[in-house]
């Protein structure tokens, strides 16, 4: 059973999603369009999203494995004959530490093998470190865009870069490699 799965979002899901919209860190790592936003304005948002939108913007609710949520996924800049999308997600507070990177694999899966999405293009604000350390974001950005984002009173630099499905593929057996040595060396009593 995986860590994490990926659902449709749903108005139920609404009330979930908007108060982690107005969490300091999210505003920080992404936008602030909670703090500016009415709840029924951003309710409202949400809603056109899930019923007229599906062509420009999706979104899905990251569920742990007793089905909690434990966040969300949206893919938008969807350029569906280039099979192309910008994908985002944001973790609960509570979850971050526990389910973030297992969040992040499974939305790239997904879209990948529901969506058709070949390429996806990643941002990540500069200072957000909660899932890409600063060392690793210098060395996979392909941009660096400067005043890229105002967030809480503060301009914020972004870093672009893409994956497509082999950059993914050859992500996955580094890991799985690392995963096999560290199992080795345990079961080698730590000898190397």
């Amino acid at each position: 059973m995986p860590l994490v799965t990926l659902r449709h979002f749903t108005e139920e899901d609404i009330p979930v999603r908007t108060a982690l919209l107005r969490e300091t860190r999210f505003q920080a790592n992404l936008n602030d369009l909670g703090v500016v936003t009415s709840d029924e304005a951003l309710a409202a948002r949400q809603r056109k999203s899930i019923t007229e939108e599906h062509d420009i913007k999706r979104l899905f609710t990251i569920c742990g494995p007793g089905g909690d949520i434990v966040g969300f996924a949206w893919i938008t800049s969807i350029d569906w004959r280039s099979q192309c999308c910008e994908l985002s997600f944001a973790v609960l507070p509570r979850y971050r530490g526990a389910f973030g990177a297992a969040a992040v694999g499974a939305a790239h899966a997904h879209i990948r093998a529901e969506l058709n999405m070949r390429v996806v293009v990643n941002q990540v604000l500069e200072h957000n470190t909660m899932l890409v350390s600063t060392e690793e974001l210098a060395e996979r950005r392909a941009v660096r865009c400067p005043w890229d984002s105002y967030t809480l009173g503060e301009w914020r630099t972004a870093c672009y870069w893409t994956d497509s499905e082999e950059d993914v593929r050859r992500s996955r057996e580094k890991s799985d490699r690392r995963r096999r040595e560290i199992a080795a060396r345990i079961r080698s009593g730590g000898r190397t």
